[in-house]
């Protein structure tokens, strides 16, 4: 059984489509089982805006009738929005553009793909006593992506099998950490060198713990909750 998302205080990037929502409709297949290719999508580059702290812009590959959003700056949704209702846009990339070297690249080497989240870590924490501290500058991106119509009702959506990738702040040395995930139920910044995701695979429940510098996962654990919790 696939679970909801939860709400969690928002470095979320809103280019992205909400649990609700369907994305990339496919023609279907006749005579075959194969899966149906993606119907064409005319995409386009959007608004760039800075990552704040860094050097660095980024902004989306989305559809071109996206792209005439003007509210279209997920900087802006990063601190109005919550966790399950944030956007209904589609992003299929990002790109990164240095400013002081004048450098840009893409996050996936394809457009081909729905970027379902994104997020930016570490977070910003709520301080009571200190309500004017800064958000902490983003260290590294964690990326939930939809590659393929793994369910076969022709989107790319929730329902679909996610991958788990994360990449430097600047979109550089994407990596992909986890596949074929049902649901992510948390994600959590211990420090640089400790990030955990709990997550859902076929009605079992795990915690993987990461380096995000290394990209290496340190150890995956299965969760025993009882065999009446999916």
């Amino acid at each position: 059984m696939k679970r909801p998302f939860p709400l969690l205080p928002a470095l979320i990037i809103a280019f992205s489509v909400i649990a609700c929502g369907r994305s990339i409709p496919q023609e279907s297949s006749s005579g075959t089982d194969a899966p149906a290719a993606p119907a064409p999508v005319e995409k386009t580059l959007s608004t760039f805006n800075p990552i704040p702290g860094t050097d660095y812009l980024m902004a989306g590959i989305v559809p071109v009738e996206v792209a005439r959003d003007g509210s279209l700056n997920p900087f802006e949704w990063i601190s109005n929005s919550g966790y399950s209702n944030y956007s209904s846009y589609l992003t299929y990339n990002y790109v990164f553009l240095n400013t002081q070297t004048e450098a840009y690249n893409r996050l996936l080497p394809s457009n081909d793909y729905v970027i379902y989240q994104t997020v930016g870590f570490p977070q910003a924490v709520y301080d009571p006593n200190d309500p004017e501290k800064p958000a902490p500058i983003i260290e590294f991106w964690i990326f939930n992506i939809v590659k393929a119509d793994t369910n076969g009702d022709t989107y790319f959506d929730y329902r679909d099998k996610l991958t788990i990738g994360i990449s430097n702040v600047s979109g550089s040395n994407y990596t992909e950490l986890i596949q074929n995930v049902d649901a992510i139920q948390s994600q959590y910044y211990k420090d640089p060198s400790n990030f955990f995701i709990i997550y859902n695979v076929n009605d079992k429940n795990f915690i993987a713990k990461i380096n995000p510098i290394t990209r290496e996962i340190l150890s995956t654990t299965e969760m025993d909750l009882g065999e009446d919790v999916k």
